[in-house]
C-alpha cells in the first residue's frame, strides 16, 4: 500500500524526483513509495492511490522546483494557474481526501510568496516546509524521514527485530538530530518517567536520581539544573531533569501514557494497523542555555520517542523562560506533527 507519494514538475524535478524515489523506495520499500515516472499525473491512477491510502495517513512530498509555479503553458499564462494542470490536480485531489502535503524546497528555493501562488492552492502556506539540497541531500534525507515518522511511517529497519543490526541506520540519525549553532546536537536517551497519577504505569526508579539531589532552598536562581516537575493544564505533574554542561542544556522526561492526551491516542490507533505498538511517551533534546538580562532562557530541538527509546514519533522544539525567582520555568512545545504550540509550565521539584 502507498503511503509515501512524490508530486513534481516533470520539466526541472525530474532528477530530484528520481533521487527521492530511490533513496525512500530503499528505506521504506518501493511498495509504500507512489511514483509515477511516466509522469502520467492527475488522472486515474493518482486519483485512486490517493483515495485507496486514506486511513493510512498518506504523506505527499511536492518538490518546490522554479517551473512548480513558474512553468508557461503553450497558450499562455502559467500552467499552475489552469484546472488541467497536473501538478494542481495532484495536491488539490491530496488535500481534498485528507492527505499530508509537505513542500519539499529544492536546492536554491525558498517557500513561494503567497501572492504567487494560485488562491486554492494557499494553504500549502501554512504546511511545514522541509529542505531538498543537493549539496545537503543526506542531512536533509534525515530530516525528512524524521518528519514521515511523525505521521507513523517508518522505516524498515525499526520494524525488523530479528536483526537489530539492521536498525543501526536510524540510531545514527537519532543521534545526528539537529544543529545548534554550529554544534552537533547529540541525543541522549536516558530515564524513565514515573506520572504520579497514572496507575497503569510502574516505573523503575530512574538511573540519575542519586546522580542529580533535588536542588537546595538556596539554589541560585540561575542554574536551572535539576529535577523539575511539568504540569499541564489537567493538572498532571510529569518529572522532567535538566542537565547543564559549559553551556550546553539537555532535557530528558519521563514517560507517560498515551491514554493522558488524544493527539497521541489517535497517533497510537493509527501506526498500531502498520505494526508499532506505542502505550508510552517520552521526550529527549540537547540544546542552548543563554541568559537574557540575567534571565535564564532554554531553547532546544526536542524529540518525542516511545517509553524504551523507539523513534522519533514526533520533532520540535521547547522554549522555556526562568521566573526571577528561578522557582518555575514557562514556555512553549513546538510539535512539528500537529503545527502546533503547547504551553508549557515547570516548577522545581521539592
Amino acid at each position: 500500500m502507498n503511503r509515501i507519494f512524490i508530486s513534481y514538475r516533470s520539466s526541472d524535478g525530474k532528477k530530484d524526483a528520481d533521487r527521492l524515489c530511490a533513496d525512500l523506495s530503499r528505506l521504506y520499500g518501493a511498495d509504500q513509495v507512489f511514483f509515477d515516472k511516466q509522469d502520467l499525473r492527475g488522472g486515474h491512477s493518482w486519483r485512486s492511490a490517493i483515495m485507496a491510502a486514506l486511513g493510512t495517513q498518506p504523506v505527499v512530498l511536492l518538490l518546490v522546483t522554479p517551473e512548480l509555479l513558474g512553468m508557461v503553458h503553450p497558450e499562455g499564462g502559467r500552467r499552475i494557474d489552469r484546472d488541467d494542470d497536473p501538478i494542481r490536480g495532484e495536491v488539490l485531489t491530496a488535500q481534498a481526501n485528507g492527505a499530508t502535503i509537505v513542500p519539499l524546497l529544492t536546492e536554491g528555493m525558498q517557500m513561494p510568496a503567497t501572492a504567487d501562488i494560485p488562491a486554492p492552492l494557499r494553504f500549502l502556506k501554512e504546511s511545514h516546509a522541509l529542505k531538498l539540497r543537493t549539496e545537503d541531500w543526506a542531512d536533509d534525507l534525515e530530516k525528512i524521514v524524521a518528519d514521515l515518522a511523525t505521521h507513523g511511517i517508518h522505516p524498515l529497519e525499526q520494524h525488523n527485530q530479528k536483526h537489530p543490526a539492521r536498525r543501526s541506520w536510524l540510531q545514527r540519525m537519532q543521534r545526528g538530530f539537529m544543529w545548534i549553532g554550529g554544534i552537533f546536537v547529540g541525543l541522549v536517551v536516558i530515564g524513565l518517567f514515573a506520572p504520579e497519577d497514572a496507575e497503569e504505569v510502574t516505573p523503575s526508579p530512574p538511573p540519575y536520581a542519586a546522580a542529580t539531589p533535588p536542588a537546595a532552598p538556596g539554589q541560585s536562581t540561575r542554574d536551572v539544573s535539576g529535577m523539575w516537575w511539568s504540569i499541564d493544564d489537567a493538572n498532571r505533574r510529569l518529572r522532567v531533569q535538566l542537565t547543564v554542561n559549559n553551556g550546553a542544556i539537555q532535557l530528558q522526561t519521563d514517560a507517560f501514557p498515551v491514554s493522558w492526551y488524544p493527539t497521541w491516542q489517535t497517533y497510537a490507533a493509527g501506526v498500531r494497523a502498520q505494526g508499532l505498538i506505542v502505550n508510552d511517551v517520552r521526550y529527549v533534546g540537547t540544546g542552548v542555555l543563554s541568559n537574557v538580562m540575567g534571565t535564564p532562557r532554554i531553547e532546544m530541538p526536542v524529540q518525542a520517542v516511545t517509553g524504551d527509546g523507539r523513534g522519533p514519533l514526533d520533532t520540535g522544539s521547547v522554549v522555556l523562560n526562568a521566573s526571577a525567582d528561578g522557582r518555575e520555568l514557562t514556555g512553549q512545545l513546538w510539535s512539528n506533527g500537529e503545527q502546533a504550540e503547547t504551553p508549557l509550565r515547570l516548577v522545581r521539584q521539592p
